[in-house]
């Protein structure tokens, strides 16, 4: 009857261990599983370098705005954007950054859009109206002295502007007075000016500003407008340009061209 006792016990134990077993396997296959995707989760997956360079263009490109040569950091920025998403778009989730890739290389040439669209709006309603658009390096001091009978004089294209309303750019030359301006003396460019050298007298303009209007000094280029002379000058500063313009307008340039 013992005998008997102790086998049912035995036979009841049995089963109810191999199901504790059982329930305890089938807990750590869960915490398994759950680990697993978690991993995967966090998983580090390399962005390629282009990446970062492309975003960097984008907070470069605000300078497209300030200087027309500038336009091309978004064009760069853009082409090594697409680049980069090409690169990760291979690399069968190998590597990440693919949506800030796309971002990026929507957004840059948006930005490079914008500063030819700012910049060519800066170039046509630059020019004061009644005056003609006159390039300083090109209409004027290229055009240099010629020489006929031995005598230099005047080139003729230069001297058929010779009392018309002209718009130029080009650089102020420093002198010791820099405020209250009445005159100063335009070079075509800031090679001589910043480095206090004789400019050639072709590559200068006396200008005299009108109705006794003043201005200050600026090292940047500027734009002025007025009736342009092709008359040998005396100014203060001895440099005797053989240009003079009596300027209505003087402003600093909005565009290099």
């Amino acid at each position: 009857m013992h005998r008997d006792l102790g086998a049912t016990l035995a036979a009841l134990d049995g089963p109810q261990g191999s199901g504790e077993n059982t329930r305890m396997s089938g807990t750590s296959l869960m915490a398994d599983a759950a680990v697993e995707p978690a991993l995967d989760e966090f998983g580090y997956r390399p962005v390629p370098p282009l990446v970062p360079i492309s975003v960097a263009c984008v907070f470069l490109s605000v300078t497209a705005f300030m200087w027309d040569v500038f336009v091309a950091v978004p064009l760069v920025g853009m082409v090594l954007a697409l680049v980069a998403w090409r690169k990760i778009a291979r690399s069968n989730g190998d590597l990440g950054g693919g949506r800030v890739a796309a971002v990026t290389s929507i957004l840059l040439p948006a930005i490079a859009g914008g500063a030819v669209a700012f910049h060519a709006y800066s170039f046509l309603t630059e020019l004061p109206p009644g005056f003609e658009r006159v390039s300083f390096a090109t209409d004027i001091s290229a055009k240099g002295f010629v020489v006929e009978g031995g005598v230099p004089g005047l080139h003729p294209d230069v001297k058929n502007l010779d009392g018309a309303n002209v718009f130029l750019k080009g650089f102020m030359y420093p002198t010791r007075q820099t405020q209250d301006l009445t005159t100063f003396v335009l070079c075509k460019d800031s090679g001589d000016c910043c480095f206090g050298g004789q400019p050639k007298q072709t590559d200068m303009i006396f200008i005299e500003m009108e109705n006794g209007k003043t201005v200050n000094y600026r090292a940047g280029l500027v734009a002025v407008a007025g009736q342009f002379a092709a008359q040998p000058t005396l100014d203060p500063t001895g440099l005797n340009p053989v240009y003079k313009l009596t300027c209505e307008y003087f402003s600093p340039a909005k565009t290099s061209y």
